[in-house]
């Protein structure tokens, strides 16, 4: 049963911050350019794939640096597995090295090959500043990138369509699509079984497909308010809408109508978004941590996710209002939610804290535009707020278990520029010694949100 819930009420005052949509998934990451939605010729598991051309195909043996197009029956006779990513896609970087392995281990009967909707120019020079970082890691300048690869993509795509990355479509020597999958599902043992069977028994990877425009409400259609001075509604699943969040109540941007849309989140990413709280400032007592948030991922994920364990929420309000809005969204969820008790307390927890090593301002911004600009090489802020450089790091330091928190007590406007692996905090301490800053392992009391049985 859909579960539906309406609230109307009346409100007043108002907010300030920054507008985004931000897709969230189990390991896999959401696509956010048209990739295909099932059109004539998509080919299915049990099909034979037709010949077509793809071009944009390069690092071939023997082809140096040439960038062809060839017919996909090039590689007939093999087990070929087209690997669908993107340079943003961390759960697809991280595969890199696990495909080389394997393509190593299974050289002459297995070729991954992988696919990109970016540029050759985008896809290279992301390369490029990858050999660049294995090298400072020492690991070996160009250590590890050996595969060849397909860039600007849009003939793939279309026969193999798919919401989500990393996406894997896993090709007979026969010419017979054998499997879909995600990234948990590439393993020796998998190769093995189906070089040698001929088949492959492992969950199929379904992607929903994505039929709801990120800039427009969820469930109120036009955008109004209609008479109110706001509205909001609760739901259950909701497909074909994928599983993100958007907030544009924190932004000067003189709009009208501001609202706050989660789409398919589990209860504590709910409380997390109305409580602006990340994972790892989450607490889940009473055995709850097993049962709302399992160590399951990818496609098993989403399955639990659609047996009624995510829910969609929205709530729109006129603009002199929205500083209330994350109240609201409180009040609203603590009430729906009853058999839990959901709020703030004071915690002493170890955090990785931003820190100053001098009392020198090396920070202090020299004015222009506010900007941020943030990926797995470095980060330029220019005239923006150290919250905000904790906000954007929060992404490429998930894979350490602390809460990443600013104790440098400085309020200014700032300008950084750094050169640096942003997924290694030693790297990162590197780069921030230029503006005595660093980040410390400390214990600190910090506001933790606490969720418990009632």
């Amino acid at each position: 049963m859909k579960l539906k819930i309406c609230f109307l009420l009346l409100l007043c005052p108002f907010f300030g911050g920054y507008a985004q949509d931000k897709n969230i998934s189990g390991t896999a990451v959401s696509v956010p350019v048209p990739v295909g939605n099932g059109a004539a010729g998509e080919i299915k598991i049990g099909d034979r794939v037709t010949e077509v051309m793809i071009g944009g195909v390069s690092g071939l043996e023997g082809s140096g640096k040439d960038v062809v197009s060839l017919p996909l029956s090039t590689f007939k006779g093999k087990l070929l597995i087209l690997d669908f990513w993107a340079t943003w896609c961390s759960p697809c970087v991280a595969m890199i090295p696990k495909m080389e392995a394997l393509q190593e281990e299974f050289k002459g009967r297995v070729q991954f090959l992988p696919v990109a909707y970016q540029s050759f120019k985008v896809v290279d020079d992301f390369y490029r500043k990858l050999r660049l970082q294995q090298g400072k890691q020492g690991l070996g300048p160009g250590k590890g990138f050996s595969l060849p690869m397909v860039t600007g993509d849009t003939v793939l795509v279309r026969l193999f369509p798919h919401q989500t990355l990393p996406h894997y479509v896993w090709i007979g020597g026969d010419g017979m699509v054998k499997a879909v999958t995600g990234g948990e599902a590439v393993s020796r043992e998998n190769i093995n079984a189906l070089l040698l069977a001929g088949s492959l028994e492992v969950k199929v990877k379904r992607d929903e497909k994505m039929q709801y425009d990120t800039g427009k409400p969820l469930f109120f259609a036009g955008g109004d308010l209609g008479d109110g001075f706001f509205r909001s509604q609760l739901s259950g699943y909701v497909a074909n809408v994928g599983r993100g969040i958007y907030k544009d109540v924190e932004v000067q941007s003189g709009a009208q109508v501001r609202r706050i849309t989660g789409r398919n989140l589990t209860m504590p990413e709910l409380f997390r978004l109305a409580y602006k709280k990340g994972k790892k400032e989450t607490v889940l007592e009473d055995g709850l941590e097993s049962e709302l948030e399992p160590q399951v991922a990818g496609a098993d994920f989403l399955d639990w996710l659609r047996q009624g364990r995510a829910y969609c929420y929205e709530l729109m309000m006129d603009e002199r209002s929205s500083g209330r809005a994350y109240a609201m969204m409180q009040n609203q969820l603590r009430g729906f939610f009853a058999d839990y008790v959901v709020g703030l307390e004071k915690r002493k927890v170890k955090v990785l804290a931003l820190v100053r090593t001098s009392g020198l301002d090396k920070i202090l911004t020299a004015g222009g535009v506010p900007s941020v600009a943030l990926d797995r090489f470095g980060c330029k802020l220019t005239s923006c707020s150290l919250a905000v450089f904790i906000d954007r790091v929060q992404v490429p330091f998930q894979g350490s278990p602390l809460p990443v928190v600013d104790q440098t007590g400085y309020s200014g406007m700032v300008d950084l520029e750094l050169n640096a692996n942003m997924t290694s905090v030693d790297e990162v301490n590197r780069a921030l010694a230029r503006y005595d800053l660093r980040f410390v392992e400390k214990l600190a009391e910090i506001e933790m949100l606490v969720i418990r049985k009632r």
